[in-house]
């Protein structure tokens, strides 16, 4: 299958915003008219509609199912994949700790240069970092946010993510989710199951800040929340109105399980499967399979360009990311920085949500494809394509990181963390050292790929 052969149907967005944008105003204006209660039945039956709408459209995609090309199960999944690396846990270095703090700082540096611009244009971030003398692609953290008093995240603030402000790895969903990966795996195991993971989740998320009304899950996973507080059961409220069911997402998860399974790529796209399948489907799993097993794999080679080659092994050869993962690699060549890597992907998948799997991990791969070894080249390129940018920096300097280790890593993209990461999760301090987490990844490592000193 080629994604070029899948129909797009290009999505009202613009109308729908103007439409929502007049609706809120003429009930305004209607109570400024005295016609409140009219203009509240109208308001009533126009959210009935939608509601209707919106189950229309689960049922639809729910109906849909899976495909020969595109299986939900692991195994069918496993007998479509092209031949390839599984495990190399002998080829597993002896400075694990080493790589790993390459691989966690990279992606705390990532998410955090990307956060302060996330989901901007590229002309927008061109612009920003023009207005302030900032070089573009980025090399450093930027030194100016938009909102420096804003909360992030439960406990954080805009303002943590700039140069010279910050004091440890700034709170964000995308790097507490491989915290919560850990946990998973300190608490049931790596044979997990989706109702360990759902009671895990609700008691460590908190859906709303008491104190400053921020949040810690969005789009499918606070959907997945949400509908586990109504009583939904596990195997349903990942999916249930749920329409990020192929987003990013899930693969912003992945790092914790090519940590828990150095060198074994097949591993960590089974712990990926099962961590991601509980809220997503098809080309959102395989995302993070390719992501988790691309990790792993990093901690073996030399080259992040070969982890994702390894990671692609793990994913259907059939699905719509294997083919554009494959595209990807093919007009590498001619990608010369960050307008070219946009560009070719808004004109391949412009209609795409911007927060999809596929056109995200596009980033991820021309990012390590433009910048190889160079961690900040890496970074930067990543980051300044756009979409969701502090995800894709995030990862991107996650695989590298995890190839060159913390000493190849610059030292202003790490030692402002002063060893620290921010934290909203009930089950750990707000701040954590990073030794200690070191330590703890490094005895499910050892526990579940049973290499012993090839960790210590």
């Amino acid at each position: 299958m080629k994604i070029s052969d899948v129909h797009y149907a290009e999505p009202p967005h613009k109308e729908f915003e103007d439409y929502a944008d007049k609706l809120s105003r003429y009930s305004s204006l209607a109570a400024e008219l005295q016609q409140a209660d009219a203009g509240a039945e109208i308001v009533e039956r126009v959210s009935e509609e939608l509601r209707s709408a919106m189950d229309r459209f689960d049922r639809l995609v729910r109906g849909a199912g899976p495909s020969a090309d595109e299986p939900d199960d692991l195994e069918a999944i496993r007998a479509l994949r092209p031949a390839g690396v599984r495990r190399m846990t002998d080829r597993v270095p002896t400075d694990y700790r080493e790589r790993w703090r390459g691989s966690f700082l990279g992606r705390g540096a990532g998410c955090t240069l990307g956060a302060t611009v996330e989901f901007w244009s590229v002309e927008q971030m061109e612009n920003w970092s023009r207005q302030f003398g900032e070089a573009y692609p980025p090399t450093d953290f930027f030194q100016y946010t938009r909102s420096p008093g804003q909360p992030r995240y439960i406990v954080g603030n805009h303002s943590d993510l700039t140069r010279g402000s910050m004091a440890y790895i700034p709170v964000d969903d995308d790097t507490v989710y491989t915290l919560i990966g850990l946990l998973t795996l300190e608490n049931f195991g790596p044979g997990f199951t989706h109702e360990q993971q759902a009671a895990l989740w609700q008691r460590n998320f908190t859906l709303t800040s008491p104190t400053n009304g921020s949040w810690g899950a969005y789009w499918g996973e606070r959907t997945m929340l949400l509908n586990l507080a109504e009583g939904v059961p596990a195997e349903q409220a990942g999916t249930l109105r749920n329409p990020n069911i192929q987003s990013i997402a899930a693969w912003t998860r992945a790092d914790a399980w090519g940590y828990a399974a150095p060198g074994w790529p097949e591993k960590a796209a089974e712990l990926a499967y099962r961590d991601s399948s509980i809220n997503h489907r098809r080309n959102g799993v395989y995302g993070t399979m390719y992501m988790a097993a691309s990790v792993a794999a990093a901690f073996c080679v030399d080259d992040p360009v070969e982890a994702l080659r390894i990671g692609l092994q793990e994913i259907p050869e059939t699905s719509l990311l294997a083919d554009a993962l494959r595209w990807a690699f093919d007009v590498a060549p001619e990608v010369e920085g960050y307008r070219d890597a946009a560009r070719l992907v808004h004109e391949r998948y412009g209609r795409m949500f911007e927060g999809h799997a596929i056109n995200n991990a596009l980033y991820v791969t021309f990012g390590i494809l433009l910048g190889g070894r160079d961690f900040t080249k890496v970074v930067g390129e990543t980051v300044a394509m756009g979409f969701d940018n502090d995800c894709t920096g995030a990862t991107a300097a996650s695989i590298t990181g995890a190839v060159i280790g913390e000493s190849n890593v610059p030292a202003h993209w790490r030692e402002p963390f002063r060893n620290r990461m921010q934290n909203y999760l009930v089950d750990e301090p707000e701040l954590i050292d990073v030794d200690e987490l070191a330590d703890r990844f490094r005895a499910q490592a050892e526990r579940l790929t049973a290499i012993g000193e090839a960790v210590a």
